[in-house]
């Protein structure tokens, strides 16, 4: 036993190369599968607590409604708290908001509320109340109704409260205080197809002691307590599914508790993000162990190719030991003895290095402070793969074993057939490549799965196989003709003759296989996700905003009037398409919009295709004068109807300026109190009186607008006056021309619009609006949107369809993904009154919104919904994204593996490079001929495998990108994964690829010429 070690420690310290590179690539191995399973379960984890913590609390938490019957205000809050605490799950302590009835007035619909140290999370402008009477309003309700800190407002049955203060709506940071921060929401009057939405402020805060007074008592109040779910980093699924049986609990009857009930009132949504977590759970396992397996793989066919090397080099002395007469078993025992010391040395080396590995990525890449977990499959991988190894070291020394004592003692292997087995281990491979090709292709697109990420695994061995018998074949070929070529004819004799010069090209193409697959498919997701989370979140920061839209849009304008920061934006669903709504000229400034939308088309060419063409006049007075020159015959006198939209967010108003008798010019002026504060014409109607159809034939000259008697600049030239599209008597109405500086108003810059009319007889009314509007509404469609409107879309004025032009096409809209249809808010308004809708309206702002404007969005009851970093975040945090950065990791590693493993490759063939060197040198061949014809044999060998690489690599991607969806959001809404090939990137590669291959065989031509001498055969010789 002390002479085998001897003999072992003796041979490894004289192929220290060789033994330390084995000693890596084993490591490597058994570290990459324990990595695995630690980093699967650690993803999930990680997964499972950043999707809660982005969740808001209302889906997540707890909520109950406490009925407290006679008992006190405190009473009621303390048994309130009590009661719910007792629920189990990892939940906070109890919040307790009391919450009166609503109580409805002329002015609105009230309600009181109150928290124990309500004031220190709110932002308080004047006095925090102190006693019953006194309120807190919202600033916005404040300036919506006029009133002024002091006042005193009337309740109705609530009773009289004097307003000490004003608040703004909490910032996100108070969130976990109050629980959910829409209950702050303020509604204005609307007009909805389900009838008319009374005003509806904002709760008052006011003490606790407010809500004993009698008249509180007799509208009714109740104890709103809520429980937040605590994410802590080690939170675990057994921990959520407590939490989701506790939640589905509170859907019974409600309970008698005291003299009051409980009710529970959640909408806890912890069930569907629990389905969301066990499925990344699942993809987690079929996507990370498939990247740690082509890692294992590579690194177990460089160590075969390693230890075939060494155990080469003892040919000598295991020759020697047949020649003594060792028996088969010793042979084996003397064969196997220093792969397996060097597989004793490297298990604890792969075992530290794995749990290293999968620490340093789980901090890098995970929440913080999430705990390493340790799985049982990591010990059982890491075994699985120190058994794969002994098998690699049994197949190494079977082969030299194999080998005849003449072919031992000669010390040179010449060019064998390859054996039954390999070949049809070589046909089982191609087999399962092309099958696993096909499936992908046909396979319908979906979640990704474990044939997903091993193809490119199974194609680069293939590529791999391909390459190195096409090389070896064509050499043979080429050694059989006449050539003038020294070097070539050198090259490929070696190439033919000697097997150790392609044995590299098999883990040398897997690896670079892998690393374009890695590379390319990490880069398309990352877009891909960029373009999800830009679909969800349209902006940097994204505001629920409790305004209907169009009050929305003037809110925006208003506050930030240059369009830098904000901008409105919401949906609108009918019986044909389904839009997203945004006010189209702050697209660019604030949007997010992704290059893979529209290809090309940057966001301000996109929103200056879908906005209106002309601008329609602003006025801001109290009365409005119009001359009119009526150039024809009329039945009636005629009368000019003018659309004005105040700004709040009212609904449009009306001007009626006449009459206009034919053949005459009249100058007429109207009230307009309603515009003080401005208005925008955007539609004009001449007809009768109170805009009736009338017959006439004329041309009707519109011209010298005023506002309390200031002239209207560019009213007419320049606002895009067209006939409606929406038009009841289209053919009747002919010729619109806007000029300028004509007339009696001609000084005056409003120009002049002439319409012409021809009834024919028939009783009509033209109707014109701002803006050139086209007939069907100029739109960007995506990929999957329905563009043909159907009857009962909401419309009030304009017909009951809604025609669309799409005029570019995009992978996604905001809000809506690929089924939507974008349209701008002013172009869409323009012609029509649409009513509004129970859908979420939303204000975009931009990163860099400063305090004062956000402050103001606030004061209007806007809180803030999710911003584009959270939802990014959350989607980077998916299973498959982080399989796919672990993919970027093995894909730098197994380059350096293949290039590590080609270097002591080399280095192991340069004594035998330099005898051959040094024959060709002894019978007169040149230097130069030499190493050309070596830096010729590396180079057909290292680009055949660079070539071939490249393209297992890239036709893997492809194929991957076509049929998979990169994640577990697979609805309508979200953009589809743009299957192309990075050409700049490709070239990258191969650039990189072809300057380290290129290293190693001009260092290697350079080495094996040096040392080719006469000396070296000598040596040799004794």
């Amino acid at each position: 036993m002390r002479t085998l070690l001897a003999t072992v420690l003796r041979g490894l310290r004289s192929r220290a190369l060789l033994s330390g590179g084995s000693v890596l690539l084993l490591a490597l191995a058994i570290g990459s599968a324990v990595l695995g399973p630690v980093f699967s379960a650690a993803v999930t984890s990680s997964y499972l607590v950043t999707r809660l913590d982005e969740a808001p609390n209302r889906l997540t938490g707890l909520s109950w409604v406490y009925q407290p019957g006679a008992a006190a205000p405190s009473v009621a809050r303390g048994i309130a708290a009590q009661v719910t605490a007792a629920y189990d799950g990892p939940f906070a302590t109890p919040q307790t908001t009391l919450l009166t009835e609503q109580s409805p007035t002329p002015a609105g619909v009230w309600r009181l509320t109150a928290a124990l140290e309500a004031c220190e999370h709110l932002e308080v402008t004047g006095a925090c109340p102190e006693q019953p009477g006194e309120v807190l309003m919202l600033a916005g309700d404040a300036e919506f109704t006029s009133t002024e800190i002091g006042e005193t407002l009337d309740l109705g049955a609530l009773g009289e409260h004097r307003v000490v203060g004003t608040y703004r709506v909490p910032d996100v940071s108070e969130e976990d205080f109050w629980f959910d921060l829409t209950r702050f929401a303020s509604i204005p009057p609307a007009e909805r197809r389900a009838g008319n939405i009374p005003y509806q402020p904002a709760p008052l805060v006011t003490v606790e002691d407010a809500f004993a007074a009698p008249e509180v008592a007799a509208v009714g109040w109740s104890v709103l307590v809520d429980r937040r779910l605590e994410v802590p980093p080690d939170l675990s699924l057994a921990d959520t599914e407590q939490a989701e049986r506790t939640a589905a609990g509170l859907d019974g009857p409600p309970r008698e508790v005291g003299e009051g009930t409980l009710t529970g009132r959640s909408i806890n949504d912890l069930g569907t993000i629990l389905g969301e977590t066990r499925e990344q759970q699942q993809t987690a396992r079929a996507s990370v162990t498939p990247a740690v397996v082509s890692l294992v793989l590579v690194a177990l066919a460089l160590l075969l190719r390693l230890l075939t090397a060494a155990a080469e080099l003892r040919l000598p002395e295991l020759a020697l030991a047949s020649l003594r007469g060792l028996g088969r078993r010793r042979m084996w025992s003397l064969g196997l003895s220093e792969p397996l010391v060097l597989l004793v040395a490297a298990v604890p080396l792969g075992g530290a290095l794995g749990v290293a590995a999968a620490l340093a990525l789980v901090r890098a890449w995970l929440v913080p402070g999430l705990p390493l977990p340790l799985p049982w499959e990591a010990l059982a991988a890491g075994g699985l793969v120190a058994l794969a190894s002994v098998g690699v070291a049994v197949a190494s020394v079977g082969l030299v074993l194999r080998t005849t004592l003449a072919e031992q003692l000669a010390g040179v292997r010449r060019p064998k057939r390859t054996g039954r087995l390999a070949v049809v281990a070589q046909l089982v491979l191609v087999a399962a490549a092309v099958t696993v090709l096909l499936s992908t292709l046909s396979a319908a697109p979906g979640d990704p799965d474990v044939t997903d990420l091993v193809l490119p695994v199974l194609l680069a061995v293939v590529a791999g196989l391909a390459a190195t018998r096409a090389t070896a074949w064509l050499a043979g070929r080429w050694t059989r003709r006449r050539t003038r070529s020294l070097p070539g004819f050198v090259a490929a004799r070696a190439l033919s003759r000697r097997t150790e010069g392609t044995l590299v090209v098999l883990p040398v193409t897997a690896a670079l296989a892998i690393c374009v697959f890695g590379a390319g498919v990490h880069d398309s997701a990352a877009e891909w996700r960029a373009s999800v989370a830009a679909t969800r979140a349209p902006a940097d920061v994204v505001w629920r905003s409790s305004l209907p839209l169009d009050q929305t849009v003037d809110l925006t304008h208003r506050i930030d009037p240059e369009g830098r920061w904000l901008m409105a934006a919401g949906t609108l669903v009918t019986q044909g398409p389904t839009y997203a709504v945004v006010d189209a000229p702050r697209l660019d400034r604030v949007a997010a919009w992704p290059d893979q939308w529209t290809p090309g088309t940057s966001a301000a060419e996109v929103a200056r295709r879908i906005e209106p063409q002309g601008t329609p006049p602003q006025l801001a007075g109290t009365s409005v004068r119009l001359t009119a020159t009526v150039d024809g015959t009329t039945e009636r006198d005629l009368s000019v109807r003018l659309r004005l939209d105040g700004t709040g967010g009212d609904r449009p108003r009306y001007a009626f300026l006449g009459p206009f008798p034919a053949g005459r010019t009249t100058t007429v002026t109207e009230p307009v109190p309603f515009c003080r504060d401005g208005c925008e014409l955007d539609a004009i109607t001449l007809g009768g009186a109170a805009a009736l159809p009338v017959p006439m034939d004329a041309v009707v000259t519109l011209e010298d607008l005023r506002v309390d008697d200031e002239p209207v600049t560019d009213a007419f030239v320049g606002a895009g006056w067209v006939r409606s599209p929406t038009a009841t008597a289209e053919a009747a109405v002919g010729a619109v021309e806007a000029t300028s500086g004509s007339g009696s108003g001609s000084d005056s810059g409003s120009g002049s619009l002439a319409v012409s009319v021809d009834s024919e007889g028939t009783p009509v009314i033209a109707q014109l609006v701002a803006g050139a509007l086209p007939a069907a509404l100029p739109v960007v469609a995506g990929v999957d949107a329905v563009t043909s409107a159907q009857g009962g879309s909401s419309s009030m004025t304009s017909a009951l369809t809604f025609p669309v032009d799409p005029v570019v096409e995009a992978g996604s809209v905001p809000l809506l993904g690929p089924i939507g249809l974008m349209v701008d808010h002013g172009m869409l308004t323009l012609d029509r009154e649409v009513y509004e809708q129970d859908a979420p309206v939303y204000v975009l702002a931009r990163g860099d919104t400063p305090a004062a404007v956000q402050d103001a969005l606030r004061d209007r009851g806007a809180s803030v919904e999710t911003t584009l970093e959270d939802v990014r975040r959350t989607l980077d945090q998916g299973a498959y994204a982080l399989a796919l950065r672990l993919y970027a990791v093995v894909a730098a590693l197994v380059l350096l593996m293949a290039l590590a493993g080609l270097v002591v490759s080399t280095a192991v063939q340069l004594p035998s490079r330099r005898r051959d060197a040094a024959s060709l040198r002894v019978v007169g061949v040149p230097r130069r001929s030499v190493a050309a014809a070596v830096v010729l044999e590396l180079a057909v060998v290292l680009g055949s495998t660079a070539v071939a690489g490249l393209a297992a690599g890239s036709l893997a991607q492809y194929v991957v990108l076509r049929t998979v969806t990169l994640g577990t959001v697979d609805t309508v809404t979200t953009p589809a994964l743009v299957a192309s090939i990075d050409p700049a990137r490709l070239v990258l590669l191969a650039l990189l690829a072809a300057v380290l291959l290129g290293t190693v065989a001009l260092v290697s031509a350079v080495l094996t010429v040096r040392g080719a001498r006469g000396s070296t055969l000598r040596e040799t010789a004794r």
